[in-house]
C-alpha cells in the first residue's frame, strides 16, 4: 500500500486518541447478541445513503482537484505516492461499521479515510476497551490512517465552555463526511444547553463553513416523536418554514401539501403536523431542519441540498409509525464565478452556480423520503440481501457464530420478510 502523509510527518494527535493500554479490568466485551443497528434497513442506510453518497463526493471532488495525490522523492531518489486524505467525522458506536465501510470504498478510490469518532459510551472501561480493538484493528488493516482518533466523550461536549473539544475538532477540520447518527432526540424535553445535539450541530455547521472550501456531506440520524423533543426549539425550527413561506406562494402551497392537504395556511398545516405523531411531525421536522441549515449556510453564501432521504420506526413492534428519520446534506461552496456588471470583460464566469431554487429543492426531497420499513415488507430478497452483508461485517470483527444464526434463519412463517429477530421486537411463538 502507497504510505500516507502520516508516515513521513509522523501522528501529530495520536496523544489524544483512547488510551494506548487497557487496564486488566476492562476486558473487551463480548459479541453475543444483534441490536436494532443490525436489522437490514440500517444496513441499506449505510451502503446506499452513506457510502453511496459519499462515493459521489469523492469522485466530484476528484474531478475537480480538491483531492489529489502526491508524488514525493526519498532519500534513496525513489518517488513514493501519498494518496489524499478524506476527512470523515462520526459517532461510530462500538461496531465501527460505518468507518470500515466507507474506509472501504476511499481505498478503492486511492484515497485514505482518517476518521474523527466521538463515543460517550467509553467512560466504561469495557466499553472502551472494545472501541480501542475497533479502531486499532482498522488502522492495522489499513483501513484508515494512524491519525484516526475516537474521544471518549459526547459530541455534544464541543458545546462546553471551556471549548477545549472544540479546539480539538477545530484542529482536524474541514470535514469532507460528517455522521452524526445519533440514537435520541436532537433536542430533548428536559436538555441542559450543554446536553442538546442541536447545539453541537449548530457549532460543527460553524466551524465547517469557516474553515471548508468544498462540497461536504452532513448525515443526521435521530429520533422524532411526539413527546420527547423540545417544543419551543420545534417551533422555532419551524420559523424557517414559515418565512419561505411568507416570500413564496409556490413553496407555501407545497409545504401545506407535504404537511396538511385540507389547509392552504401554512400555520394551521404546520400546528396540524406538530400535533400529530408519526409521519406528519417527521415531515414536519425533515423539513424545517433542512431549512434552518440552509438558512445557516446561505449567511456564508453557501447553499444546501437535501439528498436521498430515509425514515423508520423505533417504536413497539405493533407500531409500524415511523419516528427516526436519516437524513444526508450536501453542503455547496459559494460559486467561484464574477459577473461582470459592465460587461468590460468577454468572458464568461466560471461554472459552479446552482441553477436550482434550493428551498423548493429541499421541499422536494422532503415529499420523497422513504419509509425503510415498508420496503424491507415488500422485497424480501433485498431484505435477506442486507442480512446476509450485515453477518460478514459482523463475523469479521468477532461476533459469535450463535449471534449471528438469526441473520441466516429462513423466513419466519406468517412474516413476508426476516428482519424481525431482534431483541427489539416480539420473536415469533
Amino acid at each position: 500500500m502507497a504510505p500516507s502523509d502520516d508516515e513521513f510527518f509522523g501522528n501529530e494527535f495520536a496523544e489524544e486518541s483512547l488510551p494506548n493500554e487497557v487496564t486488566l479490568d476492562a476486558v473487551p466485551i463480548k459479541l453475543t447478541e444483534l441490536f436494532a443497528w443490525h436489522r437490514p434497513r440500517k444496513q441499506k442506510v449505510r451502503q446506499d445513503q452513506w457510502v453511496g453518497l459519499a462515493t459521489g463526493l469523492i469522485d466530484r471532488l476528484k474531478a475537480q482537484n480538491n483531492l489529489v495525490h502526491r508524488d514525493i522523492v526519498m532519500p534513496d531518489g525513489t518517488t513514493a505516492r501519498v494518496y489524499p486524505e478524506v476527512r470523515y467525522l462520526t459517532l461510530p458506536g462500538l461496531d465501527y461499521l460505518d468507518v470500515r465501510l466507507i474506509a472501504e470504498m476511499c481505498s478503492g478510490k486511492d484515497c485514505h479515510l482518517t476518521s474523527v469518532g466521538f463515543l460517550s459510551d467509553a467512560v466504561e472501561a469495557p466499553l472502551m476497551a472494545r472501541a480501542i480493538v475497533r479502531e486499532t484493528g482498522l488502522v492495522q488493516a489499513g483501513y484508515i490512517s494512524d491519525k484516526s482518533v475516537t474521544f471518549p466523550r459526547s459530541f455534544e461536549s464541543i458545546c462546553k465552555s471551556d471549548g477545549s473539544t472544540l479546539a480539538e475538532l477545530r484542529r482536524r477540520a474541514p470535514f469532507h463526511v460528517v455522521n452524526i447518527d445519533a440514537c435520541g432526540s436532537i433536542a430533548p424535553t428536559r436538555a441542559k444547553h450543554s446536553g442538546r445535539l442541536i447545539d453541537a450541530i449548530y457549532r460543527l455547521v460553524e466551524l465547517q463553513l469557516s474553515k471548508a472550501n468544498h462540497r461536504w456531506l452532513f448525515f443526521l440520524t435521530v429520533d422524532v416523536r411526539s413527546g420527547d423533543m423540545d417544543m419551543e426549539t420545534l417551533d422555532a425550527i419551524c420559523n424557517a418554514i414559515r418565512e419561505n413561506a411568507a416570500h413564496s406562494n409556490e413553496f407555501s402551497n407545497g409545504a401545506c401539501d407535504l404537511l396538511d392537504p385540507e389547509t392552504d395556511n401554512i400555520d394551521n398545516a404546520i400546528a396540524t403536523a406538530k400535533n400529530k405523531d408519526g409521519r406528519s411531525l417527521l415531515d414536519l421536522f425533515s423539513l424545517g431542519i433542512s431549512k434552518w441549515l440552509l438558512h445557516l449556510a446561505e449567511q456564508k453564501q453557501w447553499s444546501v441540498k437535501l439528498k436521498r432521504s430515509h425514515c423508520y420506526s423505533t417504536r413497539p413492534m405493533d407500531n409500524p409509525d415511523p419516528s427516526m428519520c436519516s437524513l444526508a446534506f450536501e453542503f455547496i461552496p459559494p460559486p467561484v464565478g464574477l459577473t461582470d456588471p459592465f460587461g468590460v470583460t468577454r468572458q464568461q464566469p466560471s461554472p459552479g452556480a446552482s441553477p436550482e431554487n434550493p428551498s423548493m429543492q429541499i421541499l422536494s426531497a422532503a415529499c420523497q423520503i422513504d419509509n425503510l420499513d415498508s420496503l424491507m415488507e415488500q422485497d424480501a430478497v433485498l431484505a435477506e440481501t442486507l442480512n446476509a452483508r450485515t453477518h460478514d461485517l459482523l463475523a469479521e470483527i468477532g461476533y459469535e457464530r450463535e449471534a449471528l444464526a438469526p441473520l441466516q434463519a429462513q423466513s419466519i412463517q406468517g412474516q413476508t420478510t426476516p428482519p424481525y429477530r431482534y431483541p427489539d421486537l416480539v420473536p415469533p411463538a
